[in-house]
């Protein structure tokens, strides 16, 4: 890390990358920068075979390189980060940054609703398994193999999960929120009327019968809830989705639209969660939180947190609408989180302080 006011000198002076796998994801994180220093390597290059494409600023206090991923995916996360390490080589903290689908109701007295931060102590990747003649097999260990985050981010993790320490982020988030959405329109809050929580049972499909040859939609021989391919593609407005809608408290008349912040295991895969009875079935089995597709191919590479801005619900009613909106939310967290937190080298090693009084009250644990 730089003095400050004083740009890198070279690709050692920087300490933290940023890792986004969508360009809506990316834009909302360089939107928060306080300085750019270097876009496409002009300025600090990078290693002869590394693929990776940087853009490179500072961030409050730290010197931060951007990193964009050629796709979604656990396999293009990986590749990612074994070359942003050939070039950057002394990374030591990488936010893996986006949007993801939710675990509306985690716990009997929590919910989660859209344009809310998920933030990883754990990942799951549960599609890594066998698959057998009569199905598909999770491996039972995965816990195990994806190993849990370093002293100094789980340190990091316990000072924000006290109830004062995580109001106050969720004040400093609110306010990049509200920046963001006055730069551009797309950041801005679709609004609660757009949050809309389906029973996990009632699936996206045509649900008003046409003229013409039956659809499979309607088919009263399946037990499997097989949709046409014409449904897949449109949004539930033009299917009749209207029924078994989930009331929640934090959608109400009266709800405020500040985002939340949740931090619990993620689960990653490389396959999009488009089910809300397999979403349920999932979260109840290893506890998780929410899904996504980057995460476990970052995580047992670098030290890592991942921070995820909610823009669905995980089930076959998952629409484009808040991806934005979960962006700019997911890259404001990032801001804050980094205010947080103060490495320093040591004989080479980094060290991490926290920042906030509330880490030594054990009264404000209540997650």
């Amino acid at each position: 890390m730089s003095p400050l006011g004083m740009r890198p000198t070279d690709r050692s002076e920087f300490g933290i990358a940023i890792i986004c796998a969508l360009t809506l994801e990316a834009d909302a994180i360089e939107a928060l920068f306080d300085e750019t220093y270097d876009k496409f390597g002009r300025v600090y290059g990078k290693q002869s075979g590394d693929t990776n494409v940087y853009l490179t600023g500072r961030i409050g206090q730290h010197n931060v390189v951007l990193c964009y991923l050629p796709g979604i995916g656990i396999g293009s996360a990986a590749g990612a980060a074994a070359n942003l390490q050939v070039s950057y080589t002394r990374i030591h903290l990488a936010l893996v940054v986006g949007i993801c689908g939710a675990v509306p109701f985690p716990s009997p007295n929590t919910e989660i609703i859209l344009g809310d931060i998920i933030i990883s102590d754990c990942v799951i990747q549960y599609d890594f398994g066998r698959q057998y003649p009569d199905g598909f097999r999770q491996k039972s260990d995965v816990k195990g193999i994806l190993g849990r985050p370093n002293q100094e981010i789980r340190t990091l993790l316990a000072a924000l999960k006290g109830r004062r320490t995580r109001r106050e982020l969720e004040a400093q988030i609110y306010e990049h929120v509200q920046f963001l959405g006055e730069e551009e329109h797309v950041w801005q809050h679709p609004g609660l009327v757009h949050d809309v929580l389906f029973e996990a049972s009632y699936h996206h499909k045509h649900h008003q019968q046409r003229p013409g040859p039956t659809c499979i939609c309607f088919d009263p021989t399946s037990t499997s809830g097989v949709v046409c391919d014409e449904a897949v593609q449109k949004d539930c407005s033009s299917l009749g989705c209207t029924g078994n809608q989930i009331t929640r408290r934090r959608c109400g008349m009266n709800a405020t639209t500040k985002p939340s912040i949740h931090i619990g295991s993620l689960a990653s895969a490389n396959t999009v969660m488009k089910s809300g009875e397999h979403r349920d079935k999932i979260a109840e089995r290893e506890g998780i939180i929410g899904f996504e597709m980057e995460g476990a191919g970052v995580w047992d590479s670098l030290p890592c947190i991942i921070i995820k801005g909610v823009c669905d619900y995980a089930d076959s009613h998952k629409n484009k609408i808040w991806q934005d909106y979960a962006a700019a939310t997911a890259a404001s967290c990032v801001k804050a989180f980094l205010a947080c937190w103060t490495p320093r080298t040591t004989q080479g090693n980094f060290n991490m302080f926290i920042d906030l009084d509330a880490h030594n009250n054990p009264d404000l644990y209540s997650w």
